[in-house]
């Protein structure tokens, strides 16, 4: 009996334990409940492409889309067809299914037209039960071969394969058009109690306190874009290398203009072709590239990786401009 039990010890516990390990590691290689794997399709370009059509534009005085909206009349739509982002955590999404893309360029700015449903618009991130809308464009760094054999990812782009990404927001376009370009606490709650207002012994603290605010908000101190008041745009610039990795850039080259009504959301995000910045995608007449996109619906609480993705690269290629 001891010798059986010594055997045992020696060799049995050393091979449930090696049993055990295995079937943790097979269990953390499947993908979690309602988490997908990626597959080949997702390394298959779409079929259509995207022509960004060569204009002559006079630039209006100021950009909106009333006044842009007729540079895109030519310009043929692709049709993006959206799912739920089903790979990385929190996921989520799936209200928004399809979205309408079109691009022009005067031989100077490439413009993108968007275009999708959405019954509610949620421009305000004040309190915490609020989420925005908001649209972004993503672009392969350099020129680039996506296929099943030459994988790169749609989402957020690979390890040593970064992509550029441009992050229209509907709350940070509406902070364009209050007082210092940034709504904050009193416009959610106008009539909050403000202990330093109603204290008559207050007054030098209280003057001391507004002056030294970059000190006391950790967001404006870091030079963090979502606290910053006067941003003056309505895009954020960003890169990425995969989930995990997203990135604001320290020079912000695009911007955008909105427009929401009846349901719809239209936006136009515009950006020099040629930058100076080594983190952007360049935009070459005569060139082509690749894009993705995601949406967010503010209305069904999406944030962050809970949104609306389309799941494939997208082909658009750029006409040449009149001289070339």
């Amino acid at each position: 009996m001891n010798k059986g039990f010594s055997l045992f010890k020696v060799f049995g516990i050393p091979l449930l334990g090696a049993v055990f390990l295995s079937a943790t590691l097979f269990a953390a290689e499947e993908p979690a409940p309602g988490v997908k794997g990626m597959s080949d399709e997702e390394f298959t370009p779409a079929k259509e492409v995207l022509e960004v059509k060569y204009v002559q534009m006079d630039k209006p005085y100021h950009m909106d889309v009333e006044s842009l909206k007729g540079s895109f009349n030519g310009a043929k739509p692709v049709n993006i067809t959206l799912q739920k982002q089903d790979k990385a955590f929190p996921n989520g999404g799936g209200s928004v299914t399809g979205a309408e893309v079109k691009a022009v360029h005067d031989g100077i700015t490439v413009y993108f037209h968007i275009t999708w449903k959405d019954p509610t618009r949620n421009a305000r991130t004040i309190a915490v039960q609020e989420f925005r809308d908001a649209v972004a464009l993503m672009f392969p760094l350099g020129a680039v071969e996506i296929t099943p054999a030459e994988h790169f990812s749609p989402r957020m782009g690979d390890r040593e394969k970064p992509t550029n990404l441009w992050h229209w927001k509907a709350d940070w376009e509406a902070d364009l058009l209050v007082k210092g370009e940034l709504e904050d606490v009193e416009v959610q709650y106008p009539n909050m109690h403000d202990d330093f207002n109603f204290n008559p012994y207050s007054a030098y603290y209280h003057r001391e306190l507004i002056t030294s605010v970059e000190v006391l908000s950790g967001g404006r101190a870091a030079n963090n874009l979502l606290s910053q008041p006067g941003r003056g745009r309505t895009v954020e610039d960003l890169n990425a290398e995969g989930f995990g990795t997203l990135t604001t850039q320290d020079h912000q080259d695009v911007n955008g203009c909105s427009h929401y009504e009846d349901g719809v959301w239209t936006v136009i995000m515009y950006r020099s072709l040629i930058t100076q910045d080594p983190h952007d995608v360049q935009l070459i007449p005569g060139g082509n590239t690749f894009f993705n996109m995601a949406i967010w619906n503010g209305g069904e609480q999406d944030r962050n990786g809970q949104k609306n993705i389309s799941t494939q690269w997208h082909p658009a290629t750029l006409e040449k401009v009149a001289w070339q």
